[in-house]
Parts: C-alpha cells; sequence; structure tokens
C-alpha cells in the first residue's frame, strides 16, 4: 500500500479527490492487456470509470521533456488503435478540472456510441446541479394544496404557485443545458 502511495503524482491525487467529490466510482491503475499493435505487452491506465466504462489518462509528465510527449503519444496511439474509451487529462487542466473532465467526458461517450452511459452521466449532471429544485417544487405543491385549504389567501397562493412554475422552468432550462444543447458540455 506505501509503495501505490509513493507512485501517486499530487495531480493524480488532486484527480481522485475530484472523482471522490463527484460520487464518481473508480479504480486506480487499471491494467489493460494485449493491445493489438503496441509494443508492450499490457498497459497500466491511470484511472477507470467503473460506472461509465471509461479510462481516464492523466499525462502529468507532459511537459517534461519530448521523450515523455513520445511515449504519451504512443499510448495514446494504442488506445485508439484498440477503441478504448480514454480521457486525457494534462496538468493545465487541473485549474478547470470540471469543465475539462466533463467536456472530455461527453465527448468520448459520444464518439464511442455509449448513449446509455452518455445517458447516465448527463441525468447525474443535471441532478447535481438542479437536484434541489424538486424539494422546491414539492414542498411548494405541498403547502399550496395542503397549507391553507381553509383559509383562501389568494396572494400565498399566487405565491407558491409562482414558485412552482420558476422552479419546473429551471428544471427545464437545466434539461435543455444537459441534453439538448450541444454548446454546453458540463
Amino acid at each position: 500500500m506505501q509503495k501505490e502511495k509513493e507512485r501517486i503524482s499530487e495531480g493524480e491525487r488532486f484527480i481522485s479527490d475530484y472523482f471522490k467529490n463527484e460520487n464518481l466510482n473508480f479504480e486506480r491503475e487499471k491494467r489493460i492487456f494485449n493491445l493489438k499493435g503496441d509494443s508492450k505487452s499490457y498497459r497500466d491506465v491511470d484511472f477507470f470509470l467503473k460506472d461509465y466504462g471509461i479510462y481516464v489518462e492523466f499525462y502529468g509528465r507532459w511537459n517534461h521533456s519530448k521523450a515523455e510527449r513520445e511515449r504519451y503519444r504512443e499510448k495514446k496511439k494504442a488506445y485508439s488503435l484498440n477503441k478504448i474509451p480514454c480521457i486525457y487529462l494534462y496538468p493545465e487542466n487541473l485549474g478547470i478540472i470540471d469543465f475539462c473532465f466533463s467536456k472530455r467526458m461527453v465527448e468520448t461517450l459520444e464518439k464511442h456510441g455509449m448513449k446509455k452511459e452518455l445517458f447516465k452521466y448527463r441525468l447525474k449532471r443535471l441532478l447535481l446541479d438542479r437536484g434541489g429544485l424538486f424539494f422546491w417544487i414539492l414542498l411548494s405543491t405541498l403547502i399550496l394544496l395542503f397549507g391553507n385549504s381553509k383559509h383562501e389567501n389568494n396572494d400565498l397562493n399566487i405565491l407558491f404557485f409562482g414558485i412552482i412554475i420558476y422552479q419546473l422552468y429551471r428544471l427545464y432550462d437545466g434539461y435543455k443545458k444537459f441534453f439538448k444543447s450541444t454548446k454546453y458540455y458540463v
């Protein structure tokens, strides 16, 4: 266990923490054997997202040398040749990890025709972004229906009806953002 902790770079730790915060189920150092057209008998991928069947590589040493970049390119070529769905992250992506990861996740799932996983990921993002709306819609509906049944307070009814309409609009807007629009990736 100590050896593995020593091998994890600071960038990989950061990505692990990001995955944990996003409730993404992942494995570290997933090994892939016998890739056709590859000079190596196996490759170790930094992360594997279990629920989506997606691999994630962090190219933390990309800027260190030309040899490192070439090693990464060879790895990327082997994954591409074997149609391995993989997201590639670089050190400069860590500052905007949510945007970069989400954008590349959607692109990779679309590229590999993984429609079920894409739907699951978009729904997860919608619920993380707009999940609290369900609470407000339910609460406002209950108050509207049962809260002042004896008292005919039209001002309160109008207020709660307005809250419901506004929250439904925000829910629909989130649906468009995560499922219909191509300009949003996150």
